[in-house]
C-alpha cells in the first residue's frame, strides 16, 4: 500500500475545508434562530407586560366607579389584581385554639336571597 499522491492529499484537505465551512454555516444559522426566538421572546414579554399595565388602569378605573371618593387614595387595593392576591403574614396572625371535641356546624352565616346565592357560589368557584 503506498502513501496518497498529491492530488489525492489537496482533494482531502478541501474536502475538510469544506466540512469546516458548511458546520460554520450551521453553527451562524443557529445562532441568528436563538437570537430571532430571544428577540420574540422579549417582545412577548414587552407585550405582557402592556397588557397587564393596562388591566390594572382599567381595573382602577372600574374600581373608581364603585369605590366611594374618600377611599380613592387606595384605589390600587380595590383593583382586580391586588384584591386576588393573599396578604403577608403579620406577628399579630396567630392560632385560634379551639376545645377537644369540639365540631363546628354547618349554619348559613347569612340569609341570603337565590340570585345572591347562586352569586356566591359563582365568585367561589372563581377563586377556587
Amino acid at each position: 500500500m503506498q502513501g496518497k499522491s498529491g492530488w489525492e492529499k489537496q482533494k482531502e484537505e478541501e474536502e475538510k475545508e469544506e466540512a469546516g465551512r458548511k458546520q460554520e454555516e450551521k453553527e451562524k444559522k443557529r445562532k441568528q434562530k436563538k437570537e430571532k426566538t430571544i428577540e420574540v421572546k422579549k417582545v412577548a414579554e414587552e407585550w405582557e407586560i402592556w397588557d397587564k399595565e393596562e388591566e390594572v388602569v382599567r381595573s382602577e378605573a372600574k374600581a373608581k366607579k364603585l369605590v366611594p371618593e374618600k377611599f380613592h387614595k387606595w384605589i390600587k387595593i380595590f383593583g382586580k389584581k391586588q384584591s386576588e392576591r393573599m396578604l403577608m403574614r403579620k406577628l399579630w396572625d396567630h392560632i385560634i385554639d379551639v376545645k377537644e371535641g369540639f365540631v363546628p356546624r354547618k349554619e348559613k352565616v347569612y340569609p341570603l336571597s337565590r340570585e345572591e346565592r347562586e352569586e356566591v357560589r359563582e365568585f367561589i368557584k372563581k377563586q377556587l
